[in-house]
């Protein structure tokens, strides 16, 4: 289960990481669409120069000649924009405005040339006469920096904006995952609240069920078979109900701060203490009940808990260990923690279930869900975590399993 922290660390990489896909993309897009439009100016530009290029031309019978003192009309931008007439051998005539040194001849439409000093986006048309005759090429030409200085300025600007777009949903998507995560808290919150309290006021009636039912059978020894049976299930089924709102008591309160319930636990002692109280369960069901050698090393924590927790990864072995196999318990330690690894030779975990047999109240489908409520190991999961340690599993179907309690020697302060 993720924790608060974790849960708003992947609630804002969602929202920050979809909200910058999607500026990248829109970004992308009006950078093409841009480009595209610069590039149909352009072209409309030139071709428009080299047209009012032709207006300056005269037929003549060798060809035509050009009027050098009016070119149309139109203005040639001696700083940025040139023409040039060719004759029909693609031989250069005359130029006006920008004169590079072009060795390349003309091609009727656009082209992109290289020179020495600059590129230059060009235009070429045909010369014909009324016959359709070619009699020569009129090629406009333009430096692209002015077009290279519109897009640079929208590179910068589309980047620029896209960062702070990133930023500003960042804090936004941190804000609107910090009121998830407070939501979802007080969700839980109030979820444990119900259940402590429920598991509470369930106590008391359960117990005077059992208690009645219980006295029922010393004090009427004469009732019927039949009746001294139904009380019996009545005791047992209420142990049963207590056992099962003491368990959903303590999840509900396994979140609660441990600054209070702090005190020195011998392990060796505790493994020794959960010995003996599975001792007759393994025998019952003819399992090899093995609890190494701890080391007189002590850890902070909750006794009845750190108890609990050992306690239900040995009962739950036992429990789904074959007759004739073996449960043994070993522990090992170093400077910041302890580990106290849970053996068997059961049934085993398919890879499918080997995380939900720690979800509260799920139970296979197979022999695994075989007696219990589904919350022995969801209960030593919670109390190992609100100690800053868990427990991971290894599990081959047929082979065994074995479940790793490992825990700090001494818990984390509450923040």
């Amino acid at each position: 289960m993720l924790t608060s922290r974790q849960l708003q660390h992947r609630l804002l990489l969602s929202y920050a990481g979809a909200f910058a896909a999607v500026i990248v993309a829109f970004s992308i897009a009006v950078r093409l669409s841009f480009s595209w439009i610069i590039q149909q100016q352009v072209t409309a530009r030139l071709e428009t120069l080299a047209r009012a290029g032709t207006a300056a031309i005269e037929f003549t019978p060798q060809g035509y000649s050009i009027n050098s003192r009016s070119f149309g009309g139109f203005v040639v931008h001696a700083s940025t924009e040139s023409l040039q007439w060719f004759d029909a051998k693609k031989r250069l005539k005359a130029s006006a405005g920008r004169t590079p040194q072009l060795s390349v001849p003309p091609t009727v439409g656009r082209v992109q040339l290289t020179t020495d000093a600059s590129a230059l986006d060009t235009y070429t048309v045909a010369i014909a006469d009324a016959r359709g005759r070619v009699h020569g090429y009129v090629r406009a030409g333009e430096t692209i920096n002015e077009a290279r200085g519109a897009e640079s300025a929208l590179d910068f600007g589309l980047v620029a904006a896209s960062v702070l777009a990133i930023i500003a949903a960042t804090v936004v998507g941190g804000t609107l995952a910090s009121a998830a995560v407070l939501q979802r808290e007080q969700s839980y919150e109030r979820l444990r609240e119900f259940t402590a309290d429920a598991s509470h006021e369930l106590r008391t009636p359960l117990t005077a069920l059992a208690t009645t039912a219980g006295l029922a059978l010393l004090e009427a020894p004469q009732l019927p078979q039949t009746t001294h049976r139904h009380l019996k299930t009545i005791v047992s089924l209420s142990d049963q109900m207590r056992k099962l709102v003491d368990d959903l008591l303590i999840l509900a309160r396994a979140n609660k701060s441990l600054e209070r319930e702090m005190f020195v636990v011998p392990v060796d002692a505790m493994l020794q203490r959960v010995n003996r109280i599975h001792a007759s369960f393994a025998a019952d069901k003819c399992v090899n009940l093995l609890m190494h050698h701890a080391p007189p090393i002590p850890i902070f924590g909750n006794p009845d808990q750190l108890e609990r927790i050992v306690s239900n990864l040995v009962e739950n072995a036992i429990r789904y260990t074959e007759p004739g196999g073996t449960v043994e318990a070993s522990c090992s330690y170093d400077v910041t923690a302890l580990r106290i690894a849970v053996r068997d030779t059961g049934i085993g975990i398919a890879p499918e279930h080997r995380e939900r047999v720690f979800d509260r109240l799920w139970r296979c489908d197979n022999a695994r869900g075989d007696g219990g409520a589904g919350l022995g190991l969801s209960i030593a999961r919670a109390l190992a975590r609100r100690h800053g340690g868990d427990i991971a599993v290894w599990s081959e179907p047929g082979i065994g399993s074995v479940f790793t309690l490992t825990l700090p020697r001494r818990p984390p302060l509450p923040r």
